[in-house]
């Protein structure tokens, strides 16, 4: 953004962020439904769900409905304690409306997995990837968590802890951020921008245009 001397703020996407309270609240949408357990197995992948539904361990349980779609719910027991598992829509805004809801129907504990895409050659397809940190823009986790442009993702050196003790191979990977980086540096450069971001739906190509955006303005 340019000031009315001429000078040059550098706006972060924090600073549009109103701190009021929200007119219409997940609980209002939830009202009377069915409460969840306290953790969610979240996925991306229609298969996965295909094999829960033939697993005599799975129950089907409730279901949220989203953009008009009824999304199916599924309960399993592990160690005593109650889990659920769905199948959650591309995307953000979408992603992040599941939560809210989920949240205010007794979830507070949520376990993703999916795929992505990535930046780098020196990764294979289907190698595992542990994410550190995340960009935030989605607007949601600021009521949860303190505004900022990216989240450190405290739970990845359990993850890790994890994966050594099974000898699983894995990946740590920063290439949101790295895009982030790469083209806030083409654009303070003297000549045009030639550069090429490509990604499957869901992988985060509209938080990094947006803050290319917001570093334009």
């Amino acid at each position: 953004m340019i000031t009315e001397n001429h000078t040059m703020i550098h706006m972060s996407i924090i600073n549009s962020y109103d701190e009021s309270e929200e007119i219409v609240k997940a609980e209002i949408v939830v009202k009377n439904q069915k409460r969840l357990p306290d953790t969610a197995i979240v996925c991306f992948k229609k298969e996965l769900i295909d094999i829960v539904e033939k697993n005599k361990n799975f129950e089907e349980y409730s279901e949220i409905t989203e953009c008009g779609e009824p999304i199916k719910i599924y309960k399993t027991t592990y160690e005593n304690k109650d889990i659920i598992l769905y199948k959650t829509l591309l995307g953000g805004p979408a992603t992040v409306a599941m939560i809210e809801e989920m949240h205010a129907r007794g979830v507070n504990n949520f376990i993703f997995f999916g795929s992505c895409g990535e930046l780098t050659s020196s990764l294979k397809k289907g190698a595992f990837i542990i994410p550190t940190e995340a960009y935030r823009d989605e607007g949601t986790s600021y009521h949860y968590i303190p505004a900022s442009d990216f989240v450190d993702v405290t739970s990845s050196t359990k993850l890790e802890e994890i994966f050594k003790a099974l000898n699983i191979d894995y990946e740590l990977t920063k290439d949101q951020s790295r895009a982030l980086m790469e083209i806030k540096s083409d654009m303070e450069k003297p000549y045009h921008m030639d550069r090429l971001l490509c990604g499957d739906v869901g992988f985060g190509k509209t938080e990094v245009a947006f803050v290319a955006a917001f570093k334009a303005m």
